[in-house]
Protein backbone atom coordinates (compact mmCIF):
# COMPACT_ATOMS: atom_id res chain seq x y z
CA UNK A 1 0.00 0.00 0.00
CA UNK A 2 1.19 3.42 -0.97
CA UNK A 3 1.87 5.58 1.83
CA UNK A 4 -0.39 8.48 0.61
CA UNK A 5 -3.23 6.82 1.33
CA UNK A 6 -2.96 6.82 5.13
CA UNK A 7 -4.49 10.05 5.55
CA UNK A 8 -2.92 10.34 9.51
CA UNK A 9 -0.03 9.22 9.96
CA UNK A 10 1.68 8.28 13.63
CA UNK A 11 3.24 11.12 15.25
CA UNK A 12 4.01 10.08 18.41
CA UNK A 13 0.90 12.57 19.50
CA UNK A 14 -1.99 10.73 17.44
CA UNK A 15 -2.43 7.40 18.69
CA UNK A 16 -5.98 7.30 19.03
CA UNK A 17 -6.76 8.71 15.39
CA UNK A 18 -3.87 6.65 13.79
CA UNK A 19 -4.89 3.68 15.76
CA UNK A 20 -8.37 3.39 14.02
CA UNK A 21 -7.71 4.33 11.16
CA UNK A 22 -5.02 1.68 11.23
CA UNK A 23 -7.41 -0.97 12.63
CA UNK A 24 -10.55 -0.54 9.53
CA UNK A 25 -7.38 -1.03 7.19
CA UNK A 26 -6.11 -3.95 8.43
CA UNK A 27 -9.34 -5.80 9.30
CA UNK A 28 -10.43 -4.62 5.32
CA UNK A 29 -7.50 -6.39 4.33
CA UNK A 30 -8.56 -9.54 6.31
CA UNK A 31 -5.13 -9.10 8.19
CA UNK A 32 -6.21 -8.15 11.42
CA UNK A 33 -5.41 -11.54 12.92
CA UNK A 34 -1.58 -10.45 12.46
CA UNK A 35 -2.02 -7.58 15.26
CA UNK A 36 -4.45 -9.05 17.82
CA UNK A 37 -2.52 -12.54 17.53
CA UNK A 38 -5.10 -14.83 16.43
CA UNK A 39 -3.46 -15.56 12.99
CA UNK A 40 -0.42 -18.21 15.01
CA UNK A 41 2.74 -18.88 13.75
CA UNK A 42 2.87 -22.48 12.25
CA UNK A 43 5.16 -25.13 12.53
CA UNK A 44 4.64 -26.17 8.69
CA UNK A 45 7.49 -24.90 6.20
CA UNK A 46 5.09 -24.01 3.80
CA UNK A 47 2.35 -22.13 5.58
CA UNK A 48 5.10 -20.13 7.70
CA UNK A 49 6.60 -19.08 4.28
CA UNK A 50 2.95 -17.70 3.63
CA UNK A 51 2.30 -16.91 7.08
CA UNK A 52 5.87 -14.50 6.77
CA UNK A 53 5.17 -12.72 3.46
CA UNK A 54 0.99 -11.62 4.98
CA UNK A 55 2.82 -10.49 8.31
CA UNK A 56 5.53 -8.92 6.33
CA UNK A 57 3.09 -7.03 4.84
CA UNK A 58 1.80 -5.76 7.86
CA UNK A 59 4.49 -4.72 9.09
CA UNK A 60 5.34 -2.57 5.99
CA UNK A 61 1.73 -0.73 6.33
CA UNK A 62 3.07 -0.51 9.77
CA UNK A 63 6.39 1.34 8.82
CA UNK A 64 4.65 3.21 6.03
CA UNK A 65 1.97 5.09 8.27
CA UNK A 66 4.01 6.50 10.97
CA UNK A 67 6.99 9.15 10.69
CA UNK A 68 10.02 7.93 9.77
CA UNK A 69 11.69 9.26 13.36
CA UNK A 70 9.90 6.64 14.87
CA UNK A 71 10.83 3.91 12.52
CA UNK A 72 14.80 3.06 13.78
CA UNK A 73 12.23 2.16 17.00
CA UNK A 74 10.91 -0.93 15.83
CA UNK A 75 14.16 -2.35 14.25
CA UNK A 76 14.37 -5.20 17.05
CA UNK A 77 10.63 -6.44 16.65
CA UNK A 78 10.51 -9.19 13.86
CA UNK A 79 6.51 -9.53 13.80
CA UNK A 80 3.77 -7.08 13.19
CA UNK A 81 2.12 -8.30 16.42
CA UNK A 82 5.31 -7.16 18.53
CA UNK A 83 5.53 -3.58 16.67
CA UNK A 84 1.43 -3.03 17.37
CA UNK A 85 1.71 -4.14 21.37
CA UNK A 86 5.25 -1.88 21.93
CA UNK A 87 3.53 1.28 20.16
CA UNK A 88 0.32 0.56 22.44
CA UNK A 89 2.01 0.23 25.53
CA UNK A 90 4.32 3.25 25.12
CA UNK A 91 1.73 5.67 23.18
CA UNK A 92 -1.50 4.76 24.44
CA UNK A 93 -1.46 6.37 27.32
CA UNK A 94 -4.47 6.19 29.66
CA UNK A 95 -4.00 8.51 32.36
CA UNK A 96 -4.33 12.48 34.24
CA UNK A 97 -1.29 14.10 32.59
CA UNK A 98 -2.51 12.49 29.26
CA UNK A 99 -5.82 13.85 29.28
CA UNK A 100 -4.73 17.12 31.02
CA UNK A 101 -2.50 17.96 28.13
CA UNK A 102 -5.19 17.04 25.54
CA UNK A 103 -7.87 19.40 27.34
CA UNK A 104 -5.10 21.94 27.48
CA UNK A 105 -4.43 21.72 23.79
CA UNK A 106 -8.04 21.90 22.86
CA UNK A 107 -8.84 24.88 24.82
CA UNK A 108 -5.48 26.57 23.16
CA UNK A 109 -6.67 25.51 19.90
CA UNK A 110 -7.68 28.32 17.37
CA UNK A 111 -8.54 28.76 13.34
CA UNK A 112 -5.71 31.42 13.47
CA UNK A 113 -4.67 31.52 9.33
CA UNK A 114 -5.91 28.21 8.28
CA UNK A 115 -8.08 27.29 6.32
CA UNK A 116 -12.22 25.56 7.32
CA UNK A 117 -10.79 22.54 5.95
CA UNK A 118 -7.71 22.20 8.14
CA UNK A 119 -9.02 24.08 11.28
CA UNK A 120 -11.72 21.00 11.18
CA UNK A 121 -9.09 18.46 10.30
CA UNK A 122 -6.60 19.13 12.87
CA UNK A 123 -9.56 19.63 15.96
CA UNK A 124 -10.87 16.42 15.25
CA UNK A 125 -7.49 14.90 15.58
CA UNK A 126 -7.50 16.45 18.91
CA UNK A 127 -10.65 15.43 20.38
CA UNK A 128 -10.23 11.89 19.17
CA UNK A 129 -7.71 11.10 20.90
CA UNK A 130 -9.48 12.81 24.03
CA UNK A 131 -12.58 10.89 23.01
CA UNK A 132 -10.95 7.36 23.27
CA UNK A 133 -9.61 8.35 27.25
CA UNK A 134 -12.59 10.06 28.23
CA UNK A 135 -14.90 7.36 26.78
CA UNK A 136 -13.10 4.21 28.08
CA UNK A 137 -14.32 5.33 31.64
CA UNK A 138 -17.92 5.26 31.03
CA UNK A 139 -19.83 2.28 31.12
CA UNK A 140 -21.26 1.02 27.96
CA UNK A 141 -24.75 1.28 29.00
CA UNK A 142 -24.15 5.14 29.67
CA UNK A 143 -22.38 5.73 26.53
CA UNK A 144 -24.97 6.81 24.27
CA UNK A 145 -26.02 10.02 26.70
CA UNK A 146 -22.46 10.95 27.33
CA UNK A 147 -21.75 10.73 23.75
CA UNK A 148 -24.98 13.36 22.78
CA UNK A 149 -23.95 15.26 25.37
CA UNK A 150 -19.71 15.46 24.27
CA UNK A 151 -21.10 16.38 20.68
CA UNK A 152 -22.57 19.05 21.30
CA UNK A 153 -19.40 20.71 23.41
CA UNK A 154 -17.20 19.79 20.21
CA UNK A 155 -19.45 21.55 18.32
CA UNK A 156 -19.57 24.48 20.54
CA UNK A 157 -15.91 24.20 21.08
CA UNK A 158 -15.21 24.35 17.17
CA UNK A 159 -17.72 27.46 16.81
CA UNK A 160 -16.01 29.47 19.45
CA UNK A 161 -12.59 29.43 17.82
CA UNK A 162 -13.55 30.67 14.44
CA UNK A 163 -12.01 33.86 13.22
CA UNK A 164 -13.84 37.16 13.37
CA UNK A 165 -14.92 37.28 9.93
CA UNK A 166 -17.20 33.94 10.54
CA UNK A 167 -18.96 35.53 13.35
CA UNK A 168 -21.82 36.24 11.31
CA UNK A 169 -21.52 32.83 10.43
CA UNK A 170 -21.32 31.59 13.47
CA UNK A 171 -24.40 33.23 14.65
CA UNK A 172 -26.69 32.24 12.00
CA UNK A 173 -26.08 28.86 13.19
CA UNK A 174 -26.35 29.18 16.97
CA UNK A 175 -30.13 30.55 16.40
CA UNK A 176 -31.45 27.97 14.90
CA UNK A 177 -33.52 25.62 16.29
CA UNK A 178 -32.03 22.96 17.24
CA UNK A 179 -28.59 24.04 16.36
CA UNK A 180 -26.86 22.41 13.18
CA UNK A 181 -24.35 19.17 14.13
CA UNK A 182 -20.82 19.68 13.70
CA UNK A 183 -21.04 17.70 10.04
CA UNK A 184 -23.46 20.68 8.81
CA UNK A 185 -22.12 23.55 10.42
CA UNK A 186 -18.94 23.10 8.71
CA UNK A 187 -20.21 22.15 5.60
CA UNK A 188 -22.19 25.56 5.90
CA UNK A 189 -18.73 27.74 7.31
CA UNK A 190 -16.99 26.14 4.05
CA UNK A 191 -19.73 27.51 1.86
CA UNK A 192 -19.61 31.02 3.67
CA UNK A 193 -15.55 30.75 3.36
CA UNK A 194 -15.70 29.98 -0.40
CA UNK A 195 -18.81 33.44 -0.58
CA UNK A 196 -15.76 35.64 1.28
CA UNK A 197 -12.96 34.16 -1.10
CA UNK A 198 -15.22 35.43 -3.88
CA UNK A 199 -16.27 38.57 -2.16
CA UNK A 200 -12.73 39.61 -1.63
CA UNK A 201 -11.45 38.50 -5.48
CA UNK A 202 -14.34 40.97 -6.44
CA UNK A 203 -13.64 44.04 -4.45
CA UNK A 204 -10.24 43.89 -5.32
CA UNK A 205 -10.87 43.87 -9.10
CA UNK A 206 -13.20 47.07 -8.28
CA UNK A 207 -10.34 48.76 -6.19
CA UNK A 208 -7.63 48.43 -9.41
CA UNK A 209 -10.75 49.41 -11.85
CA UNK A 210 -11.20 52.54 -9.95
CA UNK A 211 -7.49 53.11 -9.81
CA UNK A 212 -6.59 52.47 -13.48
CA UNK A 213 -9.53 55.22 -14.22
CA UNK A 214 -8.65 58.08 -11.64
CA UNK A 215 -5.13 57.77 -12.82
CA UNK A 216 -5.96 58.58 -16.29
CA UNK A 217 -8.54 61.62 -15.14
CA UNK A 218 -5.80 62.96 -12.81
CA UNK A 219 -3.83 63.70 -15.97
CA UNK A 220 -4.14 67.19 -16.76
CA UNK A 221 -4.66 68.02 -20.31
CA UNK A 222 -2.77 71.50 -21.29
CA UNK A 223 -4.45 73.37 -23.64
CA UNK A 224 -1.76 74.99 -25.15
CA UNK A 225 -0.95 71.54 -26.40
CA UNK A 226 -4.30 71.50 -28.39
CA UNK A 227 -4.15 72.73 -32.30
CA UNK A 228 -7.20 74.21 -34.08
CA UNK A 229 -6.58 72.51 -37.56
CA UNK A 230 -9.06 74.74 -39.45
CA UNK A 231 -7.08 78.13 -37.99
CA UNK A 232 -3.65 75.97 -39.27
CA UNK A 233 -1.85 77.68 -42.24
Amino acid sequence: MAMENFCIRFSGKNYAAWEFQFKMFVKGKGMWGHIDGSSTVPTDNAALTAWETKDAQVISWILGSIEPQLVNNLRSFSTAKAMWDYLKQLYNQDNAAKRFQLELDIANYKQGDMSIQDYYSGFLNLWAEHSAILHSKVPTESLPAIQAVYEVSKRDQFLMKLRPEYEAARAALLNRHPVPSLEVCVGELLREEQRLLTQGSMSDISDNTIAYFAQGQSKSCDMRQIQCFSCKH
